[in-house]
């Protein structure tokens, strides 16, 4: 009786052990089901790589010709919070992005773009679009991200040297501003002196 006993009871604890096992394994199977990989990137911000090119500012003359633009001030505030908000953040609030590069392409008038500017623009949303993807990937490729966030910072920078080039003033307009404005200073010379022979008249001082 003690053989097949013995062998019950050691049956029953590999048994038990078995199970204990099996137990174990699926424990980690979960908890690597559960991980989100997007935790390791989620924090983190853009790093310009090398290509990343200087700010170009926009010229007073252009500043002032495309008041008109509604959605330009916005795209604006978004390539120059590019670098600072995070990865998270730009995925959640992607689909804002790439509406407002679509509403600056799309909604502005024909006499304030020309086709240069349009090329760039549809540049600009192609890359708006490519940066939010790499951001909403499940395991994002920082390298790619990186990558893509410095083009559109780029596309940026080459749309408005496009638009300082449109509204900049030409040799000729120079000229004939500058031209006013040697009359106008004329002008005012002459009437100074004018003003001030007739005070000296006035005083009986001899006037040459």
């Amino acid at each position: 009786m003690c053989v097949p006993l013995c062998t019950f009871e050691t049956m029953k604890f590999y048994a038990t052990a078995l199970l204990l096992v099996l137990m174990l394994f699926s424990c980690k199977e979960e908890t690597k089901v559960t991980v989100n990989p997007r935790n390791a990137t989620d924090t983190l911000q853009v790093n310009f790589d090398e290509n990343k090119k200087g700010n170009i500012a926009l010229t007073p003359a252009a500043v002032t010709a495309i008041e008109g633009w509604e959605s330009f001030p916005e795209l604006q505030a978004h390539i120059a919070a590019l670098d600072t908000v995070r990865i998270q953040y730009l995925r959640v609030n992607g689909e804002d992005w790439i509406s407002t590069a679509s509403l600056a392409q799309s909604k502005v008038n024909d006499s304030l773009v020309n086709n240069a500017m349009r090329s760039r623009l549809t540049v600009l949303f192609t890359k708006m679009n490519t940066t939010i993807q790499e951001a909403s990937k499940l395991e994002v490729d920082t390298v790619s991200y990186y990558k893509e966030a410095t083009e559109l910072y780029n596309a940026f920078q080459n749309l408005k040297l496009q638009i300082n080039l449109k509204f900049q003033k030409s040799i000729e307009e120079l000229l004939e501003q500058y031209e006013v404005e040697a009359d106008s200073l004329s002008a005012v010379r002459d009437s100074t002196q004018v003003r001030k022979d007739s005070l000296l008249r006035a005083n009986r001082v001899p006037v040459n």
